[in-house]
């Protein structure tokens, strides 16, 4: 403890001593310093004897002459001081701001001063940077990028908006200031307002929460609000940003559409369809009501393509599902799944199941009419043919798979009976479709295999009673069925993409066994020639033209020995792509019969455009034609079609005597069939071939 000269007061210099601020006692005689206390020791850090007995003036405290003579003229003026500012100097040459307090008393018997000093400096700093900090709001504030909006936290009236704000919502300081948002016509759904206060009162905060606003000029915004409570001063105000996030809305909700509407035709897609599906089920479940599942397939939607271009098949499209939507009430749904196919839902059948069977019959039958009525598609007047294959909830499937999948099966049913119809499912159907597909994966299987060969059947001149060539046939050597003609099989081939695979190598097998038959000089190079069968697929193919020329040289066959035979329907497809191909091939010295004519798109206005050698007029007409006019006048003209365009001329499927008597006498003299031999393996027609050479059997 300090201690003062003798004969003061050690009562009061104790008292002191425990003081937490800082004291220093001076006597007022002679300005002598009497004590000070640990808290001013320990402010300021000056050893205690350069302090006591010093003289007030001589104090290492003062920081000029000119401070301290400042300090006493006020202090003797008043004679005490209340919170003076002044600073003093530390030990360590810090200058500390201090507030001081210098009151006169008397120590025994003795006038003193007692200056009691507070270290303002943190109180200081704090205001320092509340300063600061008050200015680094109101810049960010101002000139955030983001629109800002200060309220009354008591009153919700605007205090303050910022530049951000003006630029984005149009609203001027002097319209906003004092106006709540709501008086504003900030809020674009008003009735929402209070639910979004009170989830900022219960906490105490708001993130990111999405609000609509008006701008001064009436356009939409969506935003994202983030609000806070906040101190400005001493007043309390809520803090609001308002994000605007209308661009990025629109962005997500057109890559949203995009997810489940389809991008040719707008409508609903798989995902989309899906979930309305499931949504029906539900609501029908509840209520008691039923809807039915219309799947729609387009009639040879294919052809328009290969004939008219993809542009003209997708305007096409866009004008069926305009039809569709025109054609069902606004609860229904109109989807696209891809290509042609559609499905429609019609929702909110009521009635027993007879009356929402016919409900369903006539509003399918009404949509089938809509869709065939005749329609002009940059400048192509066209028609189109519809199947629609029909499934009703509760009785067809309590889900949307089962529902898609059985009004798919019936569909599948109406193409299969001739197309352009409707049909509701029926469990046989499902029989049909996986018996479909167990044949489909035993030809899978049998490609793997190689369960497939090739059989010939010979072409006879009848006039000349020899071999002219051959047609090879494909067979399928079923392991338990034996060898399977291609009409079980050939659709399927075709429909599932395998006819290609099988394709290829019914061309490579035709040409191995033509060179054999060279090299065995069985035929004349000169006049056989070898009928291999292409399939629409097959020939659309890009490459087909060099795939043809490989496996020709690879076997080293002369082309001439080759001859492709192509149905009227492949030629009507795409007649350009055709023609240019059959050009190609036919320079590559190939040549071209049509297959099965007169059952097709007979005409001479593509016929005579064709680079075609030969016309093969189809069984069914020769099965009949010494007892049927029709079939007789049919072959006939077939006959003179030929002639006229200096075409040969191959009877299919000549089984009699009297079918052969008949086409001789109209011109015709070249056939096969089983009169003269059914298809038979390699050796056999090799066989055949080595009589053929010594000598052909005239049929009797």
């Amino acid at each position: 403890m300090s201690a003062g000269q003798a004969g003061g007061d050690q009562a009061f210099i104790a008292f002191i001593q425990q003081l937490p601020i800082a004291c220093i006692l001076t006597r007022l005689s002679d300005s002598a310093v009497v004590a000070t206390n640990p808290s001013f020791d320990k402010l300021f850090g000056w050893p205690k004897e350069m302090i006591l007995e010093s003289r007030t003036a001589a104090l290492p405290l003062w920081l000029s002459e000119e401070q301290r003579s400042a300090f006493f003229h006020d202090l003797n003026l008043m004679g005490s001081l209340r919170q003076s500012q002044a600073s003093f100097r530390c030990s360590d040459g810090r200058v500390l701001p201090c507030l001081v307090y210098v009151e006169q008393l008397t120590v025994a018997g003795e006038l003193c001063r007692l200056s009691m000093i507070h270290d303002t400096s943190d109180r200081i700093k704090a205001e320092e940077a509340l300063r600061r900090s008050e200015a680094k709001f109101t810049a960010l504030f101002m000139d955030s990028p983001e629109p800002y909006l200060l309220f009354d936290k008591d009153n919700a009236r605007i205090t303050e908006i910022n530049r951000r704000f003006t630029e984005v919502f149009g609203y001027t300081v002097e319209d906003a200031i004092g106006k709540t948002a709501l008086e504003l016509g900030l809020w674009r759904y008003p009735e929402r307002r209070p639910a979004i206060i009170e989830k900022l009162v219960r906490n105490r905060c708001l993130r990111a929460e999405p609000v609509d606003f008006v701008t001064r000029d009436g356009r939409i915004l969506n935003c994202e609000v983030s609000s806070n409570f906040v101190r400005v001063g001493e007043d309390r105000c809520t803090l609001s940003c308002f994000k605007d996030v209308t661009e990025q809305v629109t962005i997500e909700g057109r890559i949203k559409h995009q997810a489940y509407h389809d991008s040719l035709t707008d409508l609903p897609n798989r995902l989309l369809l899906q979930d309305r599906l499931q949504q029906h089920l539900a609501l029908d479940e509840r209520h008691g009501l039923r809807f039915a599942v219309l799947f729609f397939d387009l009639d040879h939607f294919k052809r328009i393509n290969d004939s008219l271009g993809h542009g003209l098949g997708d305007a096409v499209l866009r004008e069926a599902s305009r039809r569709l939507c025109q054609g069902v009430r606004k609860t229904d749904t109109v989807a696209r799944l891809g290509g042609d196919e559609f499905v429609v839902v019609l929702a909110g059948l009521s009635g027993n199941r007879e009356q929402i069977t016919e409900q369903v019959r006539n509003h399918a039958l009404a949509l089938l009419e809509t869709l065939s009525a005749p329609m002009r598609v940059e400048g192509h007047a066209l028609q189109l043919g519809c199947s629609i294959g029909i499934a009703l909830s509760g009785e067809h499937g309590s889900t949307p798979e089962d529902l898609l999948k059985h009004a798919d099966t019936a569909l599948y049913g109406v193409k299969a009976s001739g197309r352009n119809g409707i049909a509701f499912f029926e469990p046989q159907m499902q029989l049909d479709v996986s018996r479909r597909l167990r044949v489909e994966n035993d030809l899978r299987s049998a490609l793997q295999q190689s369960a497939f060969r090739l059989h010939y059947q010979p072409q006879i001149d009848a006039h000349q009673q020899r071999i002219l060539g051959a047609e090879a046939l494909l067979r399928w050597e079923h392991p338990e069925k034996g060898l399977v003609s291609p009409g079980c099989f050939m659709s399927v081939l075709e429909e599932s993409g395998m006819i290609l695979e099988v394709g290829s190598w019914v061309l490579e097998e035709a040409c191995r066994f033509m060179a054999r038959l060279i090299k065995e000089q069985l035929i004349d190079v000169g006049e056989f020639s070898l009928s291999i069968n292409i399939s629409p697929r097959q020939f659309r193919q890009s490459d087909f033209v060099a795939r043809v020329g490989a496996a020709m040289a690879a076997h080293q066959i002369p082309a001439r020995c080759l001859q492709l035979e192509i149905t009227e329907g492949m030629v009507i497809h795409d007649i350009n792509d055709t023609v240019a191909k059959m050009h190609e091939l036919r320079s590559m010295g190939l040549s071209f019969a049509i297959d099965d004519f007169g059952t097709g798109y007979s005409s001479l206005s593509y016929l005579k455009r064709l680079p075609v050698d030969q016309l093969k007029i189809d069984q069914s007409f020769v099965r009949d034609c010494t007892v049927d006019s029709h079939d007789a006048e049919i072959i006939r003209a077939i006959i003179a079609m030929g002639r006229s365009l200096n075409l040969k001329l191959v009877a299919e499927g000549v089984e009699t005597a009297d079918q052969l008597d008949f086409l001789r006498q109209q011109g015709c003299h070249a056939y096969q069939g089983f009169l003269f031999s059914a298809a038979v393996d390699d050796e056999s027609l090799s066989a055949l071939l080595r009589r053929s050479r010594e000598s052909v059997t005239p049929p009797q």
